[in-house]
C-alpha cells in the first residue's frame, strides 16, 4: 500500500489479458465487494463524426438495446439481463461510448456473455420506434424555433465552430430522420473492433474463470483499424460571444477557455486548479459567487478534457440582470490567481480530497472499471499511485502559471442562454471584447 501526501492508496490489482484479435482486457479482482461490473469502452462518439453523420454514434448505442440473435426483442433482452440481477447502462460521450453491467458475483459470467452478445450480434431492428424516442431526447434541448438551448452544446459550438468537438452528441433531427440500417452497420463495423475497444471486469469474481469467458466471447471480434480523432488547436474559432434567447426566469452563463488535453503534462495542474476553485462549499467559486455576493444558488468551475485539448469552464444560472455581474466576478477570481498563487493550504486540501477520491474508487466496481478501462482506451496511466504522484507534484506556482497562460480574459468565450435586453447584451459583449 503506497502513501502519497500522507494518504494511503491501496493499488488496484489489475491484470491484462491478451486476445488474438479482440479488445484489450483488464481484470481487477476486488474480493471485499459483493458485486462485479463488466464494462466495455469503445472509441465512438461525436468527435469521430462528420456533419452528415453527427448523431450516428448515439443512435447506434440506443439501437444495440433493440435485440440480438439470441434475444430478438428489446423486452426479451432486457428481461434476460434483469433476471441476472443487473441493468445495462450505456452513455455516448464526445470521444468514447461506455457500456456497464453490474451484477451479483454469481451471475457475472453470464453477464459477460450477454454483454458480448449485445455488442457483437445486434439485430438493429425497429429503427422507427427508436427514432421516435431519440427525437424526444433531442427536442428537450431545442426551443420552439428549433434552436439549440442546451448551454453546454451552445458553448462548445462557440469554442469549436464546425469542428466535430462542437457537435451535439445526439446530432440534429434531420440527420436522425435519414439514418438507415446500412449506416448503423457501417458505423458498427468501423468502430466496434478489437483495436478500438477495452473490456474491463472489476469487483468480486474469480479471474481465471472470467478470463476464459471473455476469451470465448470476444476473441473472434474483428481487429479493425485504429480510430484517430480529427485534431484541433486552441483558439479554433475567432467568435467570442454567443447568445440564444430562451424564455425563463434565469439566464445560463458559461465563460470558457481553451486548455491542453488530458495527456498533457499540465493536465494534473488543471485538475488541481478546478479543485482549488470548486471542490466544496468553502472553495473560491461558491464562497465568492454564492455566499458573499448572492449572485447564484450554485456555481461551478471545471476542466473538460479530451486527448489533445480541453476546456476550462465557469458557469451558473442567474437572474437575467445579474449576468454581467457574474462574468465580472469570475474575471475577478481569475485575476486574483493571475496575480497571486493559491495558498499552500488551499492546494494541500485540494490534493488530499483528490487522493481520498482515488482511494474510494475501490469501493465501487463501476468506478474502478471506468478508472482503469477508460485509461487503457486512451493510453493513460492505469495505476492509482502514478496518477496520485502526478497530482502531488503540482505546486501553487504551477497553478498560477497555468492561469496566467491559459485563462487570459482576452481569450475568454462567453455563452448565454436566457432573456437579455440590448443593454445587457452590450455589457456582456464588452466584457469579452466581442
Amino acid at each position: 500500500m503506497a502513501a502519497v501526501n500522507g494518504v494511503s492508496l491501496p493499488e488496484l490489482p489489475s491484470e491484462a489479458l491478451t486476445l488474438g484479435s479482440g479488445p484489450r482486457v483488464r481484470l481487477i479482482p476486488l474480493p471485499h465487494l459483493q458485486s462485479a461490473t463488466v464494462s466495455f469502452f469503445v472509441r465512438v462518439g461525436s468527435r469521430y463524426e462528420t456533419a452528415e453523420t453527427n448523431g450516428l454514434s448515439h443512435f447506434l448505442e440506443h439501437m444495440l438495446y433493440r435485440g440480438t440473435e439470441a434475444h430478438p426483442a428489446a423486452h426479451e433482452l432486457n428481461l434476460a439481463i434483469e433476471r441476472l440481477g443487473g441493468t445495462l447502462d450505456a452513455a455516448t460521450h464526445v470521444d468514447f461510448t461506455s457500456y456497464d453491467l453490474t451484477l451479483p458475483t454469481e451471475t457475472i459470467d453470464k453477464g459477460v456473455e450477454l454483454l458480448a452478445e449485445v455488442l457483437r450480434q445486434p439485430l438493429l431492428m425497429d429503427l422507427d420506434t427508436e427514432k421516435q424516442i431519440i427525437r424526444e431526447e433531442i427536442l428537450e434541448d431545442l426551443n420552439e424555433n428549433g434552436e439549440q438551448i442546451d448551454i453546454d452544446n451552445v458553448s462548445r459550438r462557440l469554442l469549436y465552430s464546425d469542428h466535430p468537438l462542437g457537435f451535439p452528441i445526439a446530432g440534429p433531427l434531420e440527420n436522425l430522420d435519414r439514418f438507415e440500417t446500412v449506416d448503423l452497420r457501417r458505423h458498427h463495423a468501423r468502430h466496434y473492433t478489437g483495436c478500438n475497444s477495452v473490456v474491463c471486469v472489476s469487483g468480486a469474481f474469480e479471474p481465471q474463470g472470467i478470463g476464459d469467458t471473455i476469451r470465448s466471447c470476444f476473441n473472434g471480434m474483428q481487429a479493425g483499424d485504429p480510430i484517430e480523432p480529427s485534431r484541433t488547436s486552441m483558439g479554433a474559432t475567432q467568435r467570442r460571444f454567443s447568445y440564444v434567447h430562451e424564455h425563463g426566469s434565469q439566464t445560463d452563463v458559461r465563460l470558457s477557455f481553451h486548455t491542453p488535453g488530458v495527456a498533457s503534462a499540465e493536465a494534473p495542474t488543471f485538475l488541481l486548479l478546478a479543485r482549488v476553485l470548486d471542490d466544496g462549499l468553502s472553495t473560491r467559486v461558491h464562497q465568492t459567487i454564492c455566499e458573499e455576493r448572492g449572485l447564484a444558488y450554485e456555481a461551478f468551475a471545471g476542466n473538460d478534457t479530451f486527448e489533445d485539448c480541453g476546456v476550462f469552464d465557469f458557469g451558473a444560472s442567474v437572474e437575467h440582470r445579474k449576468a454581467p455581474l457574474l462574468v465580472e466576478t469570475v474575471f475577478e477570481l481569475i485575476e486574483e490567481l493571475r496575480r497571486h498563487p493559491p495558498t499552500g493550504d488551499e492546494v494541500e486540501k485540494a490534493k488530499r480530497r483528490y487522493l481520498w477520491d482515488l482511494r474510494m474508487v475501490r469501493d465501487d466496481p463501476e468506478d474502478t472499471a471506468h478508472f482503469v478501462g477508460s485509461s487503457a482506451l486512451f493510453g493513460l496511466p492505469e495505476r492509482i499511485e502514478t496518477v496520485a504522484e502526478q497530482a502531488a507534484r503540482v505546486t501553487p506556482g504551477d497553478i498560477q502559471h497555468a492561469v496566467q497562460r491559459y485563462l487570459d480574459p482576452k481569450d475568454a468565450h462567453l455563452t448565454c442562454v436566457g432573456v437579455l435586453d440590448e443593454a445587457l447584451l452590450s455589457d456582456l459583449r464588452g466584457l469579452v471584447g466581442a
